[in-house]
């Protein structure tokens, strides 16, 4: 199925909206942490240890380009290499306590942003959007399971 035009300006118009989402996020981060660093520490989703194939994934990068962030982030002493708890032949990774502060922020960040976004909307605006987001992820959730 090929795509309309208005289908191509609604995506491009919410990567758009994301875009400027996550960079409201990093207004009061380091500014010596990039943007791959950040969706990094958030691939971690509540985890203290991922391997790198988990984080990879979780991210939406190569093994490769995981790998060299993750050299990047022990060198800074964001993350540190640990034995995989659930098969101790591979490592992991994990935060330090200082890569735990930073999520944390990022996290704190992402939420007081969204407040602030769902803040300007009214109610009815409200329940068309998140109308639209349930049903986005039921088709989502369909096309998965194929």
């Amino acid at each position: 199925m090929m795509e309309s035009n208005n289908d191509k300006h609604i995506i491009k118009s919410f990567k758009r909206i994301c875009k400027q989402q996550i960079a409201i996020d990093c207004n009061n981060m380091d500014p010596d942490l990039r943007m791959s660093q950040i969706k990094m520490l958030s691939a971690f989703n509540g985890s203290s240890s991922l391997s790198l194939q988990e984080l990879a994934d979780n991210s939406g990068v190569t093994v490769p380009r995981m790998a060299a962030m993750i050299k990047s982030l022990i060198k800074d002493g964001i993350i540190e290499r640990c034995k995989d708890d659930r098969d101790r032949r591979r490592s992991a990774v994990s935060l330090t306590p200082q890569g735990e502060r930073l999520r944390n922020q990022i996290t704190a960040n992402r939420r007081k942003a969204a407040k602030a976004l769902y803040a300007h909307l009214n109610n009815k605006d409200r329940v068309i959007l998140l109308n639209a987001l349930d049903t986005a992820c039921k088709i989502l959730e369909k096309i998965a399971r194929r």
